[in-house]
């Protein structure tokens, strides 16, 4: 709930990896975002590396009732536009997205997968905006992957880096970070 509480209100969010949705509702409830988008593939996979991975213990058919699933728990919040699902993979949404002002991460969690996801949701972002996420500091799971890639994406990046608990919360600096005062306006005569 603390991390929630620091992602900007009434703005444009997404959430990559929603499951079923519980943590969608948090971020419904306390971020209160003007439009999320819900991006997740909801499909199974069986590649070496994913055999204890959530999804990778359900078949396409189980895949898609969750998928369902959600769309019925969102559907009122569809409706109106507030919530937008995306069933693509990650790279792929992101991609078409708004300019976002906060994603929270939560879905590939190799080191690969958690690298790119930033990279791309980085780029996406306005000054200011927020990228967050799970199970940081979780360690021998996957590889210690989202550790090692959010820490040296926090080095690669313009940013202040938050821990809180297992979570992380990475702060892209606005243009008065960036030169420690803020810019002036042009006043044209």
């Amino acid at each position: 709930r603390i991390l929630l509480a620091r992602l900007p209100k009434q703005g444009e969010g997404a959430e990559i990896g929603v499951w079923r949705g519980d943590f969608s509702a948090r971020l419904l409830r306390h971020a209160k975002p003007s439009r999320l988008h819900l991006i997740d593939p909801w499909q199974h996979r069986s590649e070496q590396g994913y055999e204890h991975a959530r999804f990778a213990r359900r078949d396409d058919s189980q895949m898609e009732l969750i998928y369902r699933g959600v769309r019925e728990r969102f559907g009122r919040e569809i409706a109106c536009g507030q919530v937008v699902i995306h069933r693509h993979p990650s790279a792929v949404a992101v991609a078409a997205l708004p300019p976002l002002d906060w994603v929270y991460i939560d879905g590939d969690h190799t080191y690969e997968g958690v690298a790119a996801d930033l990279r791309s949701c980085w780029a996406r972002l306005t000054p200011n905006g927020r990228v967050a996420g799970d199970d940081y500091g979780v360690r021998g799971w996957w590889d210690d992957g989202v550790t090692k890639a959010v820490d040296e994406f926090a080095r690669s990046v313009d940013c202040k880096k938050t821990i809180i608990g297992t979570q992380f919360l990475l702060r892209k600096a606005s243009p008065r970070d960036q030169t420690g005062r803020r810019r002036k306006r042009r006043v044209r005569a």
